[in-house]
């Protein structure tokens, strides 16, 4: 029996459970990947350990200890960093410019909404006078559409309405 069911449960929720199989992978996946790199350094390591021994015991305290050189700076390192200096300054120019013209924008954007709304008042008070204004002449066919189908919905019903049950054929 709980064969049976474990059965109808992978049939009826296959998504589900080819989700959970592909998690599974995937963690086995990257556990397997993560082992294989312990091992990696590992066998690295040993091997650099290994290399010393191998020449007649002797331990060269030279590569043990390693002293970094001091570099002198070269004139082309000067004028790298300086190059990096100007860019980044031109950068933070570049980066002011964008803010001034974003804000420019934004100011002309609000500019042009209070005269849009000035507008529409001063538009809409002359209507309101005249009586009722559907604004027909600015109807969308998408408020069309919505328009057909809220008066099929909100309308009389259909079983009141006169209408052939079956069609005439004409032979």
């Amino acid at each position: 029996m709980p064969l049976e069911n474990l059965l109808e449960f992978i049939v009826q929720n296959f998504i589900f459970v080819a989700v959970v199989i592909g998690g599974l992978i995937s963690m086995f996946g990257r556990m397997a990947g993560a082992g294989q790199q312990q091992q990696e350094k590992r066998g690295n390591a040993g091997e650099r350990t290994r290399q010393p021994q191998t020449q007649d015991d002797q331990v060269d305290w030279r590569d043990i200890f390693k002293q970094e050189e001091i570099e002198p700076a070269s004139p082309g390192q000067i004028q790298v960093e300086t190059t990096h200096l100007d860019r980044t300054d031109e950068i933070a120019d570049r980066q002011q410019q964008i803010k001034d013209q974003y804000d420019q924008l934004r100011k002309k954007r609000k500019e042009t909404s209070y005269k849009a709304s000035e507008l529409r008042s001063d538009t809409e008070t002359p209507s309101k006078k005249g009586g009722l204004d559907l604004h027909l002449n600015r109807l969308t066919n998408e408020e069309a559409m919505k328009a057909v189908v809220w008066a099929e919905v909100l309308g009389r019903p259909r079983a009141r309405q006169p209408h052939n049950t079956f069609s005439k054929r004409r032979f």
